[in-house]
């Protein structure tokens, strides 16, 4: 196998896992106000929205808590 076939392989591989890993029934948190500073916004969408109407840019953090 090529390098460069397995480099796609093993990128597909940890990409795609995950995602189908996860279930349609799981909820988002609610927004947090943390130590009074930041208002963290959990789902994409909304945050997407709420930094085109402010003008401020997106802070995203991709993780795995699950």
């Amino acid at each position: 196998m090529s390098r460069t076939a397995l480099l796609a392989a093993a990128m597909l591989a940890t990409t795609a896992a995950p995602s189908l890993a996860q279930s349609e029934t799981l909820e988002k948190p609610a927004a947090q106000k943390l130590d009074g500073l930041i208002s963290w916004v959990y789902d994409y969408e909304q945050g997407r929205r709420l930094a085109k109407r402010t003008g401020k840019p997106m802070f995203v953090v991709f993780r795995c808590e699950r």
